[in-house]
């Protein structure tokens, strides 16, 4: 019988470990002045990329916290584990957001008392439920993080966290639900698109003619956006439909497909607008909440087509504002063979999407959250 080294899976199991087990001081960071005990703190990952979806929200919702209230907003890095410097941390935030007003800490000792404790991912849950100099403990929830692993420690680890009695924020009403399932309460924002990004290449909406360039999302490093349904999906489109030119972005891929296509890797949020807008239809799956592709692809003025269940369903309606189709390559097939032959439904789930997201901007959400999290304070 072959051995099993189960000394790092044994290593990752969390526990009700004490602040100061976890590096923190006994006593917070002595004040410099009387206000600085109404700071919040974000407990917040490490990050490769500043742009990336999940970071940036938290980032430009704590600028908005700090732009409101005038309280300073710490990011308190809590799993350093690459051991990057503070100041180069500091460096990239200040780069990518205007007049960034988000102080970023790496040492747990230099932590002040705050007004607001908020946790971010269902890991740092467990160091906010720790941290003993603070009043007000909130949970910024992007996704349902159980979901992200196979049924097992790590999930009921990530779901236990959800009843630690968080005041909840959420991505959307789908999680919101969740959340309040297990017994908590929460406020929810809707997903927006930055309109100097993400707008339609025709003023009007109007789509074009013919059906020539379909995007896809793909990211097969992330199992819930469902790279290998969307490969699936595209060797059936490209045999169907060879006059149909293929672009792939999201990631880099190690391997080529094995149909005609153009892979652009990773791009930058300003460029992920123009490649859009040059696409007449936009392909995006999510097994787990609904991710910004399809909400920005509806700002471009760009037919959407995804998955159904209800994760996608609190955004995206189908065959008003996208093409909803279950998580088999024949359905997904059928979706696009329809979007592809009648540009009267590609129409109107334009106008269906650009309808849905007339309504919403980012500034509009983040002081809903802001005026929920003000009144929830003790």
């Amino acid at each position: 019988m072959s051995s099993v080294d189960y000394t790092a899976s044994v290593s990752s199991v969390f526990s009700f470990r004490p602040w100061e087990e976890q590096g923190g001081s006994s006593a917070p960071l002595a004040e410099s002045t009387s206000s600085e005990s109404s700071n919040f703190i974000w407990f917040v990952p490490e990050w490769l990329n500043v742009w990336g979806g999940g970071h940036y929200t938290l980032f430009r919702f704590a600028q908005r916290f700090a732009e409101r209230s005038g309280r300073k907003q710490i990011l308190f890095i809590y799993n350093n584990t690459r051991r990057i410097n503070q100041k180069k941390l500091q460096k990239t935030l200040d780069l990518a957001i205007k007049n960034c007003k988000l102080e970023v800490i790496v040492d747990p000792k230099k932590l002040p008392s705050c007004k607001a404790a908020i946790a971010t991912t269902w890991q740092s849950a467990y160091s906010v439920r720790a941290f003993p100099f603070t009043k007000n403990k909130f949970y910024f929830m992007q996704d349902y993080e159980s979901l992200f692993y196979p049924w097992g420690t790590a999930s009921m680890q990530a779901n236990a966290t959800y009843g630690f009695g968080f005041k909840g924020i959420t991505g959307g009403a789908w999680l919101r639900q969740l959340y309040e399932a297990h017994g908590g309460t929460a406020e929810n924002y809707r997903f927006a698109a930055d309109k100097d990004i993400f707008y339609p290449a025709a003023p009007d909406g109007k789509v074009r003619a013919n059906v020539k360039r379909l995007f896809f999302y793909g990211r097969p490093s992330t199992e819930r956006r469902c790279f290998e349904l969307g490969m699936a999906c595209l060797g059936k489109i490209a045999e169907i439909y060879p006059d149909v030119e293929i672009v792939i972005a999201g990631l880099n891929l190690d391997v080529p497909p094995p149909f005609k296509a153009i892979l652009l890797g990773n791009q930058s949020l300003k460029a992920t607008g123009d490649l859009y807008r040059s696409c007449d239809v936009g392909m995006a799956f999510s097994g787990t909440n609904l991710s910004y592709l399809p909400v920005e692809l509806m700002a471009c003025g760009v037919p959407v087509l995804t998955n159904n269940g209800p994760h996608i369903e609190w955004h995206c309606h189908h065959e008003e504002n996208a093409y909803l189709a279950e998580p088999v390559p024949e359905a997904v097939v059928a979706g696009f063979q329809a979007l592809y032959e009648d540009k009267a439904l590609r129409q109107k789930l334009v106008d269906g999407g650009l309808k849905t997201m007339a309504g919403l901007s980012w500034e509009t959400e983040m002081d809903k959250i802001y005026d929920y999290v003000e009144r929830s304070l003790n």
